[in-house]
Order: C-alpha cells, then structure tokens, then sequence
C-alpha cells in the first residue's frame, strides 16, 4: 500500500467515509496535509492509534487549534478511545497550558459530547479527597524522594 492508499484508509478509520471541507477549496493542501499526516506519520513507530489520537488531542489543546481538536474528539471516539481518556488527557494540560486554555479544550470535547449523545457530566475519576489529599500527597512524594526531606 502506498501512502495515498495508507492516507485514505487512515483517513476513513478516523473521521468516516466523508471528505475533508478542504477539499472543496483547497484540494492541493488537502492532499499534503492528508498523505502526509495520514499517510506517514500515522504509519511511524509503534504507537497505536488510540495513543496517537491522545497526544493529537493534547498538541491541538495546547495550541488552541480549537476546529481540529472538536475533529480529533470525534475520530478519538471513532476509534475506541472512551469519553473519559479523553477527558484525562484534556485535564492533564492544565498545569502546563493554564486553565483558560484548558477550559477552553474542555468546552469543544464536551460539545462533541453532547452532539454524540454523551451523558454530562461524566463519572467522576477523582481518587482523592479533599480530606485525605495531604496524606496522599504526601506519600507519593516520600515514596518518590525518601522520608527524610520532610
């Protein structure tokens, strides 16, 4: 298989059967960016495509390129990643993007979401209290640099 074949098949696994908008106005650029995104990148290395669609969404939320990453939720979907990875990759950019931009990410994946039929909010994935937060806290960093720092 060549890569326009690589790209088409990809392609389809992701998004579905359609055609990019792109098409329509730019097909030339289309053709790039789908044969070389697609195309190659996709077939590099050894992550599968549920990674790959993860770090998609982080790198999209990161620069805010706000239309592909609504896109990206919905191949992520596509392709069996579950609504609450999603959610946990999105929530994991927030110390290093800000929570604006976070916030932001957050809005687009909920409206695919709720065009998908998706119950909001999702089961909550917390696993500490805000009772207990310090004592965990504070075990996982004994248990990262040793007891005696504290």
């Amino acid at each position: 298989m060549d890569r326009i074949e690589k790209s088409q098949v990809t392609y389809n696994k992701l998004f579905g059967d359609g055609v990019s908008a792109a098409y329509a106005t730019d097909p030339d650029f289309q053709d790039i960016l789908s044969r070389f995104i697609f195309g190659e990148v996709f077939y590099q290395g050894n992550l599968d495509d549920k990674l790959r669609e993860l770090i998609t969404l982080v790198v999209l939320a990161t620069n805010q390129t706000l239309p592909q990453l609504k896109a990206h939720v919905h191949a992520a979907l596509n392709i069996g990643v579950m609504p609450t990875e999603i959610k946990e990759a999105v929530y994991q950019c927030a110390p290093y993007i800000g929570f604006p931009k976070t916030l932001n990410a957050i809005t687009e994946v909920n409206d695919v979401f709720k065009a998908r039929n998706i119950e909001l909010p999702l089961e909550s994935q917390k696993q500490v209290e805000e009772e207990t937060r310090f004592d965990k806290g504070l075990a996982v960093q004994v248990k990262i640099f040793g007891g005696h720092y504290f």
